[in-house]
Protein backbone atom coordinates (compact mmCIF):
# COMPACT_ATOMS: atom_id res chain seq x y z
CA UNK A 1 0.00 0.00 0.00
CA UNK A 2 1.64 3.69 -0.85
CA UNK A 3 2.31 5.57 2.22
CA UNK A 4 -0.10 8.49 0.91
CA UNK A 5 -2.66 6.09 2.20
CA UNK A 6 -1.27 4.85 5.35
CA UNK A 7 -1.23 8.87 5.73
CA UNK A 8 -5.04 9.18 5.02
CA UNK A 9 -5.85 6.35 7.25
CA UNK A 10 -4.06 7.31 10.28
CA UNK A 11 -5.64 11.17 9.83
CA UNK A 12 -8.99 9.47 9.41
CA UNK A 13 -8.60 7.34 12.41
CA UNK A 14 -7.41 10.06 14.57
CA UNK A 15 -10.36 12.52 13.74
CA UNK A 16 -12.90 8.77 14.26
CA UNK A 17 -10.82 8.29 17.08
CA UNK A 18 -11.32 11.82 18.67
CA UNK A 19 -15.21 12.39 17.49
CA UNK A 20 -16.12 8.69 19.42
CA UNK A 21 -14.84 9.82 22.39
CA UNK A 22 -15.85 13.64 22.69
CA UNK A 23 -19.35 11.79 21.93
CA UNK A 24 -18.68 9.01 24.74
CA UNK A 25 -18.05 11.84 27.16
CA UNK A 26 -20.28 14.87 26.37
CA UNK A 27 -23.56 12.21 26.46
CA UNK A 28 -26.68 13.92 27.87
CA UNK A 29 -27.11 11.65 30.76
CA UNK A 30 -23.13 12.85 31.58
CA UNK A 31 -24.20 16.07 31.65
CA UNK A 32 -26.63 15.92 33.72
CA UNK A 33 -24.65 14.05 35.89
CA UNK A 34 -22.56 16.19 38.57
CA UNK A 35 -20.84 13.68 40.02
CA UNK A 36 -16.63 14.04 39.59
CA UNK A 37 -15.93 10.71 40.82
CA UNK A 38 -18.20 9.37 37.27
CA UNK A 39 -16.82 11.73 34.97
CA UNK A 40 -12.95 10.51 36.25
CA UNK A 41 -14.04 7.18 36.55
CA UNK A 42 -15.29 7.48 32.79
CA UNK A 43 -11.81 9.12 31.69
CA UNK A 44 -10.13 6.22 33.08
CA UNK A 45 -12.82 3.44 31.82
CA UNK A 46 -11.56 5.17 28.04
CA UNK A 47 -8.28 5.29 28.63
CA UNK A 48 -7.67 1.61 29.39
CA UNK A 49 -10.20 0.73 26.61
CA UNK A 50 -8.32 2.36 24.44
CA UNK A 51 -4.80 0.47 25.69
CA UNK A 52 -6.83 -2.54 25.48
CA UNK A 53 -6.86 -2.31 21.74
CA UNK A 54 -2.84 -2.21 21.76
CA UNK A 55 -3.07 -6.04 22.80
CA UNK A 56 -4.61 -6.57 19.61
CA UNK A 57 -2.05 -5.53 17.31
CA UNK A 58 0.22 -8.52 17.30
CA UNK A 59 -2.39 -10.78 16.21
CA UNK A 60 -3.14 -8.30 13.93
CA UNK A 61 -0.06 -8.07 11.86
CA UNK A 62 0.82 -11.76 12.02
CA UNK A 63 -2.88 -12.39 10.11
CA UNK A 64 -1.84 -10.19 7.60
CA UNK A 65 1.91 -10.43 7.35
CA UNK A 66 2.60 -13.39 8.90
CA UNK A 67 5.40 -13.73 11.83
CA UNK A 68 7.99 -12.72 9.52
CA UNK A 69 6.17 -9.24 9.40
CA UNK A 70 7.05 -8.40 6.11
CA UNK A 71 10.33 -8.83 5.68
CA UNK A 72 11.65 -11.01 2.19
CA UNK A 73 12.98 -13.77 3.06
CA UNK A 74 16.12 -15.43 1.72
CA UNK A 75 17.71 -18.82 0.49
CA UNK A 76 19.90 -21.01 2.38
CA UNK A 77 22.02 -21.64 -0.23
CA UNK A 78 24.10 -19.36 -2.12
CA UNK A 79 23.14 -18.17 -5.28
CA UNK A 80 25.48 -19.85 -8.25
CA UNK A 81 26.24 -22.70 -6.18
CA UNK A 82 25.00 -25.45 -8.90
CA UNK A 83 27.90 -27.76 -8.29
CA UNK A 84 28.51 -30.30 -5.54
CA UNK A 85 31.76 -28.95 -4.71
CA UNK A 86 30.00 -25.68 -3.67
CA UNK A 87 26.72 -27.30 -2.47
CA UNK A 88 29.65 -29.82 0.10
CA UNK A 89 31.84 -26.73 1.23
CA UNK A 90 28.62 -24.50 1.94
CA UNK A 91 27.13 -27.45 3.87
CA UNK A 92 30.94 -27.67 6.04
CA UNK A 93 30.53 -24.01 6.82
CA UNK A 94 27.03 -24.48 8.20
CA UNK A 95 27.55 -27.37 10.30
CA UNK A 96 31.19 -25.71 11.63
CA UNK A 97 28.78 -22.38 12.13
CA UNK A 98 26.31 -24.91 14.37
CA UNK A 99 28.66 -26.00 16.08
CA UNK A 100 30.28 -23.41 17.38
CA UNK A 101 26.85 -21.58 18.31
CA UNK A 102 26.11 -23.41 21.37
CA UNK A 103 29.40 -22.87 23.33
CA UNK A 104 29.02 -19.12 22.09
CA UNK A 105 25.26 -18.88 23.55
CA UNK A 106 26.18 -20.53 26.63
CA UNK A 107 28.70 -17.92 27.36
CA UNK A 108 26.36 -15.13 26.93
CA UNK A 109 23.37 -16.27 28.90
CA UNK A 110 24.31 -13.99 31.60
CA UNK A 111 24.32 -11.49 29.26
CA UNK A 112 21.24 -12.24 27.69
CA UNK A 113 18.96 -12.06 31.54
CA UNK A 114 20.43 -8.27 31.47
CA UNK A 115 19.25 -7.36 27.92
CA UNK A 116 15.75 -8.52 29.79
CA UNK A 117 16.17 -6.01 32.49
CA UNK A 118 16.73 -3.60 29.61
CA UNK A 119 14.36 -4.67 27.69
CA UNK A 120 12.09 -4.53 30.29
CA UNK A 121 13.37 -0.67 31.80
CA UNK A 122 12.46 0.24 27.69
CA UNK A 123 9.00 -0.77 28.07
CA UNK A 124 7.99 0.81 30.94
CA UNK A 125 10.00 4.13 30.06
CA UNK A 126 7.65 4.12 27.01
CA UNK A 127 4.73 3.31 28.94
CA UNK A 128 5.17 6.10 31.33
CA UNK A 129 6.02 8.63 28.30
CA UNK A 130 2.82 7.53 26.41
CA UNK A 131 0.07 7.10 29.45
CA UNK A 132 0.40 10.53 30.45
CA UNK A 133 -0.37 12.19 27.00
CA UNK A 134 -3.14 9.71 26.92
CA UNK A 135 -4.57 10.43 30.28
CA UNK A 136 -4.38 14.07 29.30
CA UNK A 137 -6.22 13.71 25.74
CA UNK A 138 -8.79 12.28 27.29
CA UNK A 139 -9.32 14.43 29.98
CA UNK A 140 -8.93 17.49 27.79
CA UNK A 141 -11.87 16.21 25.42
CA UNK A 142 -14.22 15.68 28.42
CA UNK A 143 -14.05 18.99 29.22
CA UNK A 144 -13.81 21.28 25.89
CA UNK A 145 -14.77 20.33 22.14
CA UNK A 146 -12.87 18.14 19.81
CA UNK A 147 -11.79 20.57 17.82
CA UNK A 148 -9.51 22.81 20.23
CA UNK A 149 -8.46 19.45 22.04
CA UNK A 150 -7.22 18.83 18.65
CA UNK A 151 -6.05 21.90 17.60
CA UNK A 152 -3.98 21.98 21.04
CA UNK A 153 -2.34 19.03 21.12
CA UNK A 154 -1.39 17.92 17.42
CA UNK A 155 0.41 21.41 18.18
CA UNK A 156 2.13 20.55 20.87
CA UNK A 157 3.25 17.27 19.62
CA UNK A 158 4.16 18.70 16.08
CA UNK A 159 6.18 21.17 17.91
CA UNK A 160 8.11 19.08 20.22
CA UNK A 161 8.60 16.21 17.64
CA UNK A 162 10.11 18.65 15.19
CA UNK A 163 12.28 19.90 17.88
CA UNK A 164 13.61 16.92 19.17
CA UNK A 165 14.04 14.94 15.95
CA UNK A 166 16.41 17.47 15.03
CA UNK A 167 18.41 18.16 18.10
CA UNK A 168 18.78 14.15 18.67
CA UNK A 169 20.40 13.77 14.93
CA UNK A 170 17.10 11.78 13.33
CA UNK A 171 16.58 14.48 10.20
CA UNK A 172 18.68 15.33 7.65
CA UNK A 173 20.65 18.91 8.37
CA UNK A 174 19.39 20.45 4.46
CA UNK A 175 17.69 23.08 4.46
CA UNK A 176 17.42 23.75 7.85
CA UNK A 177 16.55 27.39 6.96
CA UNK A 178 14.28 26.66 4.43
CA UNK A 179 11.91 24.10 6.96
CA UNK A 180 11.97 26.41 9.73
CA UNK A 181 10.48 29.16 7.46
CA UNK A 182 7.94 26.79 6.55
CA UNK A 183 7.37 25.00 10.14
CA UNK A 184 6.54 29.21 11.18
CA UNK A 185 4.40 29.27 8.70
CA UNK A 186 2.09 26.86 9.84
CA UNK A 187 2.35 27.27 12.85
CA UNK A 188 1.14 31.41 12.07
CA UNK A 189 -1.62 29.31 9.99
CA UNK A 190 -2.65 27.84 13.52
CA UNK A 191 -2.99 30.78 15.20
CA UNK A 192 -5.06 32.36 12.83
CA UNK A 193 -7.43 29.38 13.16
CA UNK A 194 -7.49 29.57 16.61
CA UNK A 195 -7.86 33.34 16.79
CA UNK A 196 -11.13 33.42 14.76
CA UNK A 197 -12.45 30.46 16.15
CA UNK A 198 -14.04 32.49 18.77
CA UNK A 199 -15.22 34.92 16.28
CA UNK A 200 -16.75 31.92 14.46
CA UNK A 201 -18.64 30.27 17.79
CA UNK A 202 -19.89 34.16 18.31
CA UNK A 203 -21.57 34.02 14.97
CA UNK A 204 -22.66 30.19 15.43
CA UNK A 205 -24.68 31.60 18.14
CA UNK A 206 -22.32 29.22 20.43
CA UNK A 207 -21.27 32.49 22.20
CA UNK A 208 -23.09 35.65 23.26
CA UNK A 209 -21.53 39.02 24.15
CA UNK A 210 -21.91 40.52 28.01
CA UNK A 211 -23.90 44.00 27.34
CA UNK A 212 -22.47 45.41 30.47
CA UNK A 213 -18.69 44.50 29.72
CA UNK A 214 -18.86 44.03 25.92
CA UNK A 215 -16.59 41.34 26.35
CA UNK A 216 -17.27 37.40 25.10
CA UNK A 217 -20.07 35.50 27.45
CA UNK A 218 -18.03 31.84 27.68
CA UNK A 219 -19.64 30.02 30.73
CA UNK A 220 -16.74 27.28 29.93
CA UNK A 221 -13.66 29.54 29.73
CA UNK A 222 -12.25 28.41 32.37
CA UNK A 223 -12.46 24.71 31.78
CA UNK A 224 -11.10 25.21 27.64
CA UNK A 225 -8.34 26.49 29.54
CA UNK A 226 -7.34 23.81 32.02
CA UNK A 227 -7.80 21.36 29.13
CA UNK A 228 -5.88 23.86 26.91
CA UNK A 229 -3.01 23.54 29.38
CA UNK A 230 -3.53 20.11 30.38
CA UNK A 231 -3.37 18.61 27.15
CA UNK A 232 -0.78 20.91 25.62
CA UNK A 233 1.84 19.92 28.61
CA UNK A 234 0.60 16.41 28.48
CA UNK A 235 1.11 16.01 24.81
CA UNK A 236 4.87 16.98 25.16
CA UNK A 237 5.90 13.60 26.33
CA UNK A 238 5.22 12.53 22.91
CA UNK A 239 8.19 14.17 21.81
CA UNK A 240 10.64 11.64 24.29
CA UNK A 241 8.69 8.69 23.09
CA UNK A 242 9.28 9.05 19.44
CA UNK A 243 12.63 9.83 20.01
CA UNK A 244 12.85 6.67 21.87
CA UNK A 245 11.22 4.38 19.92
CA UNK A 246 12.71 5.12 16.98
CA UNK A 247 16.15 4.43 18.32
CA UNK A 248 15.33 1.42 20.22
CA UNK A 249 12.70 -0.31 17.71
CA UNK A 250 12.94 1.61 14.58
CA UNK A 251 16.80 1.48 14.07
CA UNK A 252 17.02 -1.24 11.45
CA UNK A 253 15.73 -2.70 8.44
CA UNK A 254 15.32 -5.85 9.41
CA UNK A 255 13.04 -5.00 12.68
CA UNK A 256 9.46 -6.44 11.52
CA UNK A 257 6.45 -5.34 11.72
CA UNK A 258 5.35 -8.43 14.05
CA UNK A 259 8.21 -7.50 16.24
CA UNK A 260 7.05 -3.76 16.21
CA UNK A 261 3.54 -4.51 17.08
CA UNK A 262 4.76 -6.76 19.97
CA UNK A 263 6.47 -4.13 21.67
CA UNK A 264 3.67 -1.91 21.19
CA UNK A 265 1.27 -4.56 22.43
CA UNK A 266 3.69 -4.87 25.80
CA UNK A 267 3.28 -1.37 26.23
CA UNK A 268 -0.04 -1.36 25.98
CA UNK A 269 -0.50 -3.76 28.17
CA UNK A 270 1.96 -2.36 30.57
CA UNK A 271 0.04 0.73 30.47
CA UNK A 272 -3.27 -1.16 31.40
CA UNK A 273 -1.56 -2.25 34.86
CA UNK A 274 -0.72 0.99 35.52
CA UNK A 275 -4.28 2.10 35.43
CA UNK A 276 -5.12 -0.66 37.86
CA UNK A 277 -5.04 1.54 40.92
CA UNK A 278 -7.35 3.86 39.41
CA UNK A 279 -10.13 1.07 39.11
CA UNK A 280 -11.49 1.41 42.41
CA UNK A 281 -12.94 5.44 41.48
CA UNK A 282 -14.67 2.93 38.23
CA UNK A 283 -17.55 1.70 40.44
CA UNK A 284 -20.51 4.67 39.53
CA UNK A 285 -18.84 4.70 35.84
CA UNK A 286 -19.25 1.18 34.89
CA UNK A 287 -22.40 0.90 36.50
CA UNK A 288 -23.65 3.81 34.51
CA UNK A 289 -22.81 2.84 31.28
CA UNK A 290 -23.03 -1.36 31.53
CA UNK A 291 -26.50 -1.27 30.06
CA UNK A 292 -25.97 1.88 27.57
CA UNK A 293 -25.28 -0.65 24.65
CA UNK A 294 -24.93 2.97 22.32
CA UNK A 295 -22.02 3.73 24.79
CA UNK A 296 -20.43 0.27 23.72
CA UNK A 297 -20.86 0.82 20.12
CA UNK A 298 -19.43 3.93 19.93
CA UNK A 299 -16.40 2.52 22.10
CA UNK A 300 -16.05 -0.55 19.63
CA UNK A 301 -16.07 1.87 16.18
CA UNK A 302 -13.41 4.50 18.34
CA UNK A 303 -11.02 1.24 18.62
CA UNK A 304 -11.95 -0.69 15.58
CA UNK A 305 -12.58 2.35 12.80
CA UNK A 306 -9.84 4.48 14.73
CA UNK A 307 -7.24 3.78 17.24
CA UNK A 308 -6.30 0.74 15.54
CA UNK A 309 -5.85 1.89 11.57
CA UNK A 310 -3.98 5.02 13.00
CA UNK A 311 -1.82 3.00 15.08
CA UNK A 312 -1.18 0.53 12.03
CA UNK A 313 -0.18 3.33 9.27
CA UNK A 314 1.79 5.22 11.86
CA UNK A 315 3.91 2.33 12.13
CA UNK A 316 4.14 1.83 8.79
CA UNK A 317 4.97 4.81 7.83
CA UNK A 318 7.86 5.18 9.85
CA UNK A 319 9.05 2.04 8.35
CA UNK A 320 8.90 3.43 5.16
CA UNK A 321 10.15 6.88 5.50
CA UNK A 322 12.25 9.24 7.72
CA UNK A 323 10.97 9.85 11.21
CA UNK A 324 10.18 13.73 10.84
CA UNK A 325 7.89 12.53 7.78
CA UNK A 326 5.54 11.35 10.36
CA UNK A 327 5.13 15.30 11.85
CA UNK A 328 3.14 15.82 8.90
CA UNK A 329 0.65 14.05 10.02
CA UNK A 330 -0.47 16.43 13.31
CA UNK A 331 -1.12 19.45 10.81
CA UNK A 332 -2.74 16.89 8.96
CA UNK A 333 -5.48 16.28 11.92
CA UNK A 334 -6.00 19.86 12.24
CA UNK A 335 -7.11 20.48 8.62
CA UNK A 336 -8.86 17.68 8.43
CA UNK A 337 -10.85 18.10 12.02
CA UNK A 338 -11.65 21.19 10.88
CA UNK A 339 -13.20 19.84 7.91
CA UNK A 340 -15.22 17.31 9.35
CA UNK A 341 -16.80 19.85 11.52
CA UNK A 342 -17.73 21.88 8.44
CA UNK A 343 -19.36 18.27 6.95
CA UNK A 344 -21.04 17.12 9.48
CA UNK A 345 -22.07 19.75 11.95
CA UNK A 346 -22.98 22.67 9.41
CA UNK A 347 -25.91 24.40 11.34
CA UNK A 348 -23.22 24.84 14.29
CA UNK A 349 -20.55 26.15 12.22
CA UNK A 350 -19.93 29.66 10.71
CA UNK A 351 -17.24 29.88 8.53
CA UNK A 352 -14.95 33.56 7.90
CA UNK A 353 -12.59 34.46 5.35
CA UNK A 354 -9.38 34.61 7.91
CA UNK A 355 -10.28 30.91 8.84
CA UNK A 356 -10.11 29.85 5.41
CA UNK A 357 -7.03 32.08 4.64
CA UNK A 358 -5.65 30.34 7.99
CA UNK A 359 -6.64 26.59 6.55
CA UNK A 360 -4.93 27.38 3.43
CA UNK A 361 -1.40 28.27 4.63
CA UNK A 362 -1.77 25.54 7.03
CA UNK A 363 -2.62 23.16 3.83
CA UNK A 364 0.37 24.58 1.86
CA UNK A 365 2.72 24.24 4.20
CA UNK A 366 1.80 20.74 5.21
CA UNK A 367 2.16 19.77 1.79
CA UNK A 368 5.39 21.36 1.51
CA UNK A 369 6.60 19.80 4.36
CA UNK A 370 5.31 16.42 2.90
CA UNK A 371 7.51 17.01 -0.08
CA UNK A 372 10.34 17.62 1.56
CA UNK A 373 10.59 14.96 4.72
CA UNK A 374 9.08 12.31 2.17
CA UNK A 375 12.44 10.18 1.68
CA UNK A 376 11.65 6.04 1.28
CA UNK A 377 14.28 4.40 3.46
CA UNK A 378 16.72 1.80 1.89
Amino acid sequence: MATGIYWFVAVFGYIVQTKCLSILQTRDGLEDNDDEKTHQGLMVLLTFIYFSSWVLLKPISVFFHGEGGDVKSYLAVPLGSTTDVELQSFSEEHENTAATAAPVGAAVSPGGRKFTVKYVAKLLTLSVLLLIPMLSYTMAISMSPAFDVSLIQNTSIFEITSLLYGVCGLTKRRNLLRNFVVMMAALFGILIVSYTKATCDLLAGKLSINESTGELNDPFLFDRLKSALLCGLGALTIGPFAVLWNKWFNNSKNITLTEQCSHLSKIGFTCMICLLPLFPSLKDAISFVYKDQAFWGIAISSTLLGSLPAVLSLLQINRRTNAEYATTINLGNIIFMGISDWIFEPKQTTIIRWEVIGYVILSLCCIILSMVYYNKKN
